[in-house]
């Protein structure tokens, strides 16, 4: 009886995993497909519902989603010349905390020779709110620009939910088997799906939160920038043009001395270099010399050596020459 029990349990597990497996595949390929196709194949295989747990059906989802609210991604982009874009960045700062919405990052430039101040604020505003903030933070400059886009995620959302029921009634089968299985082959395949299919679960409710973040609360970028400056005019007078070539003299001087300090360091570097190099080579051209001269000294020494020896060998012989001749 038990060994009939233990192969029942266990084909009714192969069973179900075999029909937890297709069901996945399904809603990968609905998960890789558009929105739309997305909603209409999730729907729960026989028998992996828990009683009690009611998963939406395909035309339910589809009334549904006509008669409920349309859930919207709103973005969008502002600029505004102000005269003041640091002090202007606190005050958009100021009023987007003020809608109950937050900054996700702000970027300021000061005022330099090369630009003139700016900044840059990415705003997460509340949707229900997004007309009145946008209206407030015109008053804060001129408007240059304001553009806006929305995004209808309403299928999205739906399919979402219809994937998050059929994988929580999956993982709800899952564990109940779980704890009624005896086999070791058994428990290792129900835990192995259990996990696969709890990832998905979490993959499903992250993505489908993240998606709620962006309908409740619109993006905005919001640029801020000074007036266009007006050129400066030529000099009418002696004066003013000494004054304008004295100071372009000064201009000059100054770009000079910061060159001038930007190379100095490459330039002690080079000297370095070049004085190590330098006392190589003097070192090298003093060892030659020194070769060469104990070289000469002792060619010098030889041929002293030789003179005697031959001055010796010539007197010898030329005596045994006369005592030759002798009568």
């Amino acid at each position: 009886m038990r060994d009939r029990r233990g192969s029942a349990i266990g084909g009714s597990v192969a069973l179900l995993l075999t029909a937890l497996l297709l069901s996945g595949c399904a809603m990968n390929q609905s998960g890789a497909s558009d929105t739309g196709s997305g909603s209409s194949g999730s729907g729960v295989a026989p028998g992996l519902a828990e009683p009690g747990v009611a998963v939406p059906a395909e035309g339910d989802a589809a009334g549904a989603s006509d008669s409920a609210v349309r859930d919207v991604v709103t973005t969008g982009s502002l600029q505004l010349v102000v005269d003041d874009p640091i002090r202007s960045a606190d005050d958009v700062s100021a009023l987007v905390l003020a809608t109950g919405g937050r900054l996700d990052s702000i970027s300021q430039y000061p005022k330099s020779d090369y630009r003139p101040a700016s900044a840059t604020l990415l705003a997460r505003i509340p949707e229900d709110r997004l007309d009145q903030a946008l209206l407030d933070l015109k008053g804060l400059g001129t408007v240059q620009s304001l553009s806006t886009d929305s995004t209808d995620v309403t299928q999205q959302t739906t399919d979402y939910e219809v994937r998050i029921a059929t994988l929580q009634a999956a993982v709800d089968r899952l564990r109940a088997l779980l704890s009624t299985a005896t086999d070791t082959s058994d428990l290792i395949e129900i835990e192995t799906a259990l996990t696969s299919r709890e990832g998905d679960l979490e993959s499903l409710k992250a993505q489908r939160d993240s998606l709620a973040e962006q309908v409740a609360f619109a993006t905005i970028s919001i640029t801020l920038s000074t007036p266009a400056e007006v050129g400066t005019a030529a000099p009418g007078t002696f004066l003013d043009g000494l004054l304008a070539g004295f100071n372009s003299l000064m201009l000059t001087l100054a770009g000079l001395l910061i060159a001038f300090g930007a190379a100095l360091p490459w330039l002690v570097f080079l000297a370095i270099v070049a004085a190590i190099v330098l006392l190589i080579v003097r070192f090298t051209r003093r060892r030659r010399r020194v070769r060469l001269a104990a070289a000469r000294a002792a060619a010098d020494a030889a041929a002293v050596r030789r003179e005697p020896v031959a001055a010796s060998a010539g007197g010898s012989a030329d005596a045994d020459t006369t005592g030759g001749t002798t009568p």
